[in-house]
């Protein structure tokens, strides 16, 4: 099964699940920023950016949307053509722009959190890169490298819907280009192979700052 079949079977399924996932889904966001917001009280510049730009990217992509198709005919994502069949084209409109306002909140929440916790993963010594990440984690609390790398990569999802709203108004605009752009699913294991190569990166540019 290629990439855009397995995304096309994922969102048959989600649209089977129907309403409830959808409200799970707002659910479960708006109560992971809530339960952040207790655990994060300090925002360093660099958490605030990250959150500004995803913030950027996630309403580009709800405004360009509504531009393109004011109805939400035409919107891919099954979790909103759920709410849009179910509780009308308002209720759609206010589910997804709070949505990802949510989902801006809570990445510079992890972002914030991925800073302040990312020295605990940091090897007593390293001289080389290599070095640096085959240590990475050692002595620290069990699971630690993996929550670090999910704050960092989920607060960096947010650009990659730079690239989504790049696709939907070359869709519009120019459809022999948009056939020939990489397919979302494509187009976001190339991000995240990115995302993964920076994570690593910066953690060895932190380390080595100390």
């Amino acid at each position: 099964m290629s990439a855009d079949e397995l995304l096309e079977a994922s969102f048959a399924l989600v649209e089977k699940l129907g309403l409830p996932l959808a409200v799970a889904a707002w659910v479960t966001v708006f109560a992971a920023a809530v339960a952040l917001g207790f655990v994060v009280r300090t925002f360093p510049r660099a958490a605030l950016v990250v959150g500004l730009i995803s913030l950027a990217a996630h309403l580009l992509d709800y405004f360009v949307t509504l531009h393109i198709t004011p109805d939400l005919s035409a919107e891919a994502n099954p979790i909103w053509r759920i709410v849009i069949d179910r509780g009308g084209l308002n209720i759609a409109k206010a589910y997804g722009l709070t949505g990802k306002i949510l989902l801006s909140v809570i990445s510079t929440q992890l972002y914030a959190w991925y800073l302040s916790h990312r020295g605990s993963l940091f090897p007593k010594s390293a001289n080389t890169f290599g070095e640096f990440v085959k240590n990475l984690g050692t002595g620290a609390p069990r699971l630690g490298n993996i929550r670090s790398f999910f704050a960092f990569a989920f607060a960096l999802f947010g650009p990659y819907f730079f690239y989504i709203t790049f696709m939907n108004v070359v869709g519009e605009w120019n459809p022999s280009l948009y056939v020939k752009l990489p397919s979302p699913p494509v187009a976001i294991i190339l991000y995240f192979s990115a995302v993964t190569a920076s994570y690593f990166a910066l953690m060895w540019r932190a380390f080595r700052a100390r």
